[in-house]
């Protein structure tokens, strides 16, 4: 008896394996039918690209578009921290940036500079310089903007930090825009 037992079980596992295997197979098959449907090229849906007038990189009158952050990367020293704080100058920051979330600053330190902070990106702007910043505004006027809204902003730079010990190199530019602030339409 003890034979034909344990021969049983040999062959449930048997067949418990085939029919593992034969799932597998038939999952990747699958798998790979449904990747031969999918386009070669994934073009980004209208309603994902940035607007015409979006271009944090080449606009005229952006503080930290390429003549800008080429300015700063090209000073050292004492002439790169006067130049920072010659950015600092009440009201004269504008920028363009890519919204990304926002949340409300509650009493944290920096809810001096507004009581919702939008976290934005401009991407990378010269020599793998990355761009990203932190704007300060009122509830009402931010959280219509933070997810994915492309926006043109003036204020008042009130922090900037530049790492250049990273890749890429990062900027964060942190603005006081109150309710200077507007999405950018298609």
């Amino acid at each position: 008896m003890k034979v034909i037992e344990g021969s049983r079980a040999r062959v449930a596992a048997m067949r418990a394996t085939a029919s593992l295997a034969l799932h597998t197979t038939f999952v990747l098959a699958a798998a790979l039918a449904l990747g031969a449907c999918l386009p070669k090229d994934h073009p980004d849906p209208d309603w994902l690209k940035p607007p015409a007038s979006y271009d944090p990189v080449e606009t005229e009158g952006l503080t930290l578009n390429k003549k800008g952050v080429d300015k700063l990367t090209l000073e050292e020293g004492d002439a790169r921290d006067a130049f920072i704080e010659s950015l600092k100058a009440k009201g004269k920051f504008k920028g363009q940036a890519n919204c990304k979330s926002g949340a409300g600053t509650g009493t944290q330190a920096h809810s001096k500079y507004g009581e919702f902070e939008l976290t934005c990106t401009a991407g990378v702007i010269l020599f793998e310089i990355k761009l990203d910043y932190h704007l300060f505004t009122s509830r009402d006027t931010g959280k219509p903007l933070s997810a994915n809204s492309y926006v043109e902003f003036g204020g008042t730079l009130v922090e900037f930090d530049y790492r250049d010990d990273t890749t890429p190199r990062q900027l964060l530019a942190k603005v006081e825009v109150g309710d200077d602030i507007r999405r950018i339409e298609k």
